[in-house]
């Protein structure tokens, strides 16, 4: 199964501002693109509870939201709430009525950093770079931003990730694709 992770940040490695809310200089139409096209080849979306109240969902995905509000799993409709601490992954995406063979993983911050190392960690992580862009008092892509003022870039390289060549998706904005490496 492929778990593919898109994130979108500026310089400072940030995804959201204080609120936690995406603000506009980090939107950017052709990554936006770039995102929605891996989004509608996915099987599920795995978001977080935040993210999944704050963003719309008008084409319909599946969601896998993570969220601790749940002691297991609870579906409705084309949306299953799952708690990690209470069941499997493989559990939570048997509630989706398809084979899944591809999940996009879109955030927060906490979800990308369950997926970073373990059973569960990114096939692929996407990291777009809006150049010059900064988002003072933000939320990090990975708890260590903040926690421990680490670039993104060196917290995917000590979790064992390899960077692809860089990718210009639009002029001040470039696509950092990282792939685990090779035991």
């Amino acid at each position: 199964m492929q778990i593919i992770g898109y994130a979108v940040v500026g310089d400072d490695d940030f995804i959201a501002d204080a609120e936690g809310n995406m603000p506009d200089v980090l939107k950017n139409d052709v990554e936006w693109a770039f995102f929605q096209a891996g989004l509608d080849a996915a099987d599920v979306i795995v978001l977080g509870r935040l993210s999944h109240e704050v963003t719309p969902n008008p084409a319909g995905r599946r969601r896998l939201v993570m969220t601790r509000s749940v002691e297991k799993l609870y579906r409705r409709g084309d949306t299953v709430m799952w708690n990690p601490e209470g069941a499997s992954l493989g559990a939570a995406l048997a509630e989706f009525d398809c084979h899944v063979e591809c999940v996009a993983i879109t955030g927060g911050r906490d979800v990308f950093d369950y997926f970073l190392t373990g059973e569960n960690r990114f096939s692929i992580f996407h990291l777009s770079r809006i150049c010059g862009a900064t988002v003072p008092d933000g939320t990090g892509v990975f708890g260590a931003v903040e926690a421990h003022g680490l670039a993104a870039t060196a917290i995917l390289s000590a979790a064992g990730y390899c960077q692809q060549p860089v990718k210009i998706l639009d002029p001040g904005v470039e696509l950092l694709s990282w792939t685990p490496a090779m035991s």
